[in-house]
């Protein structure tokens, strides 16, 4: 009897490494969700542990992730930059962290569980720590959800009763994903993304919100009116105001915590335009070409706030992309599989 095809799996570590090259390579590894950034007491010589054993489930990924003290950062250049739109659920089994979620204070214990937006920023400081993490699509898990709500930042507590069941689904889950086949795995996935959405669903109904479900609907809805309009020139608050019947005022409260309707469209066209200059299929396009194509009128002001946001110039960015296609491939230890790295799996996730 022929074997069942078992789950796609990646496995990065860095113990292979010199102690010097270790954080660079998990710096590097990481990168597709978060800027890592060492403790300043951390000393180069002294090395840096870090694995993740991932397995591809197709409707999500599942992760088991350890590392030494660091701080993650993901901050709002850096979500405009990549366009990740997936939430990352993580159990610490055991270290734990300190940050902030947004405005929301975030303290992690051994055997407590988070969920963060990877749309909005996160910033934490982490102690040498083991942890499970799953990442799921929005759209994924919005359809799980009963009512839209506001997870970023959210913690249950491995000692409540929610947050002991999701930890220890999640301990089980990374000990038996291994054996789970390919046919199987979109109903444990599935399984999953319910069990998710039903215990962090009781901690955000339960918690005063500063915008209601019908704010959240509505902003998702005007986002994703956003995301399809970037290149149109008549994208706008006043056209938005008269598509979506409201007043401005409404408009401008909604997107106050994204630092406003005018910015968020910015941002948008900005992530887009830095990802065409940094892919190779664009690289005959002259910068200009992308720069009005995502509905900029003005190629110094278009330089000017992309230096602002990303740190570098357009031409340093499309220098970047030539860079990668011809130089020297990044420290990381050997993939384990044809399929891909963990780091695409994540990049091309889709609900």
């Amino acid at each position: 009897m022929t074997e069942a095809p078992k789950l796609p799996f990646n496995l990065f570590t860095t113990e292979h490494l010199r102690p010097r090259d270790q954080f660079e390579a998990w710096q590097d590894s990481v990168s597709v969700i978060f800027d890592a950034a060492p403790l300043p007491e951390r000393r180069p010589e002294s090395g840096f542990l870090a694995s993740v054993r991932a397995y591809h489930l197709g409707g999500l990924l599942v992760s088991q992730v350890e590392f030494d003290a660091q701080r993650f950062l993901r901050e709002r250049s850096r979500v405009s930059a990549d366009g990740l739109d997936h939430y990352l659920v993580q159990l610490y089994a055991t270290g734990g962290l300190v940050g902030t979620a947004d405005d929301r204070e975030v303290v992690l214990r051994p055997g407590d569980v988070q969920i963060l937006d990877l749309s909005r920023p996160n910033v934490t400081q982490t102690k040498a720590s083991g942890t499970v993490a799953i990442v799921v699509p929005r759209d994924t898990l919005r359809q799980a959800l009963s009512t839209a709500a506001d997870l970023h930042g959210l913690v249950l507590r491995g000692d409540g009763s929610t947050g002991g069941l999701l930890a220890d689904y999640m301990r089980l889950l990374v000990a038996r994903v291994g054996a789970v086949t390919t046919a199987d795995a979109p109903f444990v996935a599935r399984a999953t993304t319910e069990m998710i959405a039903a215990c962090f669903q009781v901690t955000a109904e339960t918690r005063a919100r500063a915008r209601t479900s019908i704010d959240a609907m509505t902003l998702e809805r005007v986002q994703r009116h956003i995301v399809a309009a970037l290149r149109s020139p008549e994208l706008h608050p006043e056209a938005l105001c008269s598509h979506f019947r409201m007043s401005r005022t409404q408009l401008y409260r909604l997107f106050e915590p994204l630092g406003g309707v005018a910015t968020y469209i910015q941002e948008q066209r900005l992530a887009r335009a830095y990802a065409e200059l940094l892919d190779p299929a664009h690289g005959h396009r002259r910068i200009y070409d992308i720069v009005f194509g995502w509905g900029f009128s003005s190629e110094a002001h278009f330089s000017r706030i992309f230096r602002r946001a990303f740190g570098m110039s357009p031409s340093e960015v499309r220098g970047r992309a030539y860079g990668a296609q011809t130089g020297l491939s990044p420290i990381a230890a050997p993939d384990v599989t044809e399929s891909g790295g963990y780091q695409e799996w994540v990049r091309r996730l889709r609900g």
